[in-house]
């Protein structure tokens, strides 16, 4: 089961676990979007089993959110480059895939930089070595940038059901 936690202004905040769900719902600090969602998840936990498919709450008050900062680590990396070398543009899976040092870090390159590091599949990093790209004939497709998009999109990146119902819903509210 997904929970999907909205702002009052039905911003995205983040996904929280069915525990964090009924803590909130104890403290009357969220309230469902619709009563059959509502009578759904209550009849569901009063099982105590999970509901099933997305949930999605708002919080009754709205709280300021500070801008998140993303670290430029492998799951956030293979979001921003789409699982795609960023040298040879093959598109695999996570373990098909390698996070490259544009400049090496024994050649100076920062190790945790967005603009120094992107994905790269094996081939193309065994190739490229301790070498910058452009000393073996490799060029990159697009110039590594932080991951600068709001954080409800990486939300939705990594939850592509909880896009399709946070889509349904703002076409209803609107």
């Amino acid at each position: 089961m997904a929970v999907l936690l909205l702002n009052a202004s039905l911003q995205p905040l983040n996904v929280i676990s069915h525990r964090r769900l009924v803590v909130l719902l104890s403290k009357e600090r969220v309230a469902f979007l619709d009563e059959s969602a509502e009578h759904a998840t209550a009849e569901a936990l009063a099982g105590r089993r999970l509901p099933d498919g997305v949930v999605i709450v708002r919080l009754l008050r709205t709280i300021q959110v500070p801008r998140r900062l993303l670290r430029p680590n492998r799951r956030n990396l293979l979001l921003r480059d789409d699982h795609t070398c960023q040298y040879c543009g093959l598109v695999g899976a996570a373990s098909e895939l390698t996070v490259d040092h544009v400049v090496p870090v024994s050649r100076g390159g920062a190790p945790d930089k967005w603009e120094n590091v992107v994905i790269a599949c094996k081939r193309c990093n065994w190739r490229k070595a301790n070498h910058r790209p452009d000393e073996v004939g490799l060029h990159l497709r697009r110039e590594p940038r932080p991951l600068t998009q709001e954080y409800a999109h990486i939300i939705f990146l990594r939850y592509p059901d909880l896009k399709e119902a946070y889509d349904r819903l703002l076409a209803t509210a609107a």
